[in-house]
């Protein structure tokens, strides 16, 4: 038996994989994090459950950033997942403001992370592992406490910021 021969297969092209992912919808987070008296948000949409016993959750958070240092160094994070009225939020943390919580209403959580009012969900993590994956590093972390509110949530499809359909679109 003869192995198998590899065929080269051609890059993926960055504008055609970002093109393809516009397509996938996506609930919209803060991610919030802090280091001592240092504060960070930053808006992601790349957050999913990841086990239920425990209770754990992936968040993918690009290395440059401000917010990957602080979760790394303080073993702690937050993610806000926000609500349709929330919109102005999601821009103010995709900036990387240097006060971003100045006039933002928010309270402490059990790890000293921000955590964002009127957001449908808050998720208090501990971090447990981490991956690293091409520019970004994944977040596994397990939640340690949970908020939750009756709110429509934000979503990003297709470059833009969308909400549910009025009747809520459920499937039968």
């Amino acid at each position: 038996m003869q192995p198998s021969r590899s065929v080269a297969t051609p890059p993926v092209d960055a504008a055609e994989f970002k093109a393809a992912m516009r397509g996938l919808a996506a609930s919209v987070t803060v991610i919030t994090s802090r280091r001592g008296d240092q504060l960070n948000g930053m808006t992601a949409t790349a957050v999913c459950s990841v086990s239920t016993a425990p209770p754990q959750i992936l968040a993918v958070v690009n290395r440059e950033s401000t917010s990957h240092g602080l979760i790394a160094d303080s073993g702690a994070f937050a993610v806000n997942i926000l609500a349709a009225h929330q919109q102005e939020l999601a821009g103010r943390f995709a900036r990387q403001l240097a006060q971003p919580f100045d006039g933002i209403a928010h309270a402490w959580g059990e790890t000293g992370c921000p955590l964002l009012a009127e957001a449908v969900a808050v998720l208090e993590c501990r971090l447990r592992e981490r991956h690293h994956a091409g520019t970004h590093t994944i977040f596994v972390g397990e939640v340690i406490g949970v908020r939750r509110r009756s709110a429509e949530p934000l979503l990003y499809f297709d470059g833009g910021y969308r909400r549910l359909a009025a009747d809520d679109g459920a499937l039968p």
